[in-house]
């Protein structure tokens, strides 16, 4: 049961990362100055809040729950892998709010 709900928070958390299309939609719409603002904003609000979970999900993965030892290493490995994905989304966001100016 545990392995099903793990699978499915990586599977909902995967179409978190990258950037959407709707969000290329506004880039590339972004004419005026104030647009291109409003956008940079968005998107740096964006890499905020998948830094953040980036760094929560590296507290998660430090944190002991007791369990098999097995368990507890793919549970750190995963949880790893999602935070280093959320930083290169992060990443990403902040690269694409940078080239708006």
């Amino acid at each position: 049961m545990k392995k099903i709900l793990v699978s499915l928070l990586l599977v909902g958390s995967f179409q978190l990362f990258a950037i959407e299309n709707i969000e290329r939609v506004l880039i590339e719409k972004a004419e005026t100055p104030e647009q291109k603002q409003v956008v940079k904003e968005y998107l740096l609000k964006i890499a905020n809040e998948h830094e953040a979970l980036s760094k929560r999900y590296l507290k998660m993965s430090k944190a002991t729950k007791g369990g098999k030892a097995v368990y507890q290493s793919n549970r750190k490995e995963e949880m790893e892998e999602i935070a280093k994905q959320f930083a290169d989304d992060a990443k990403m966001y902040r690269d694409e709010a940078n080239k708006l100016k």
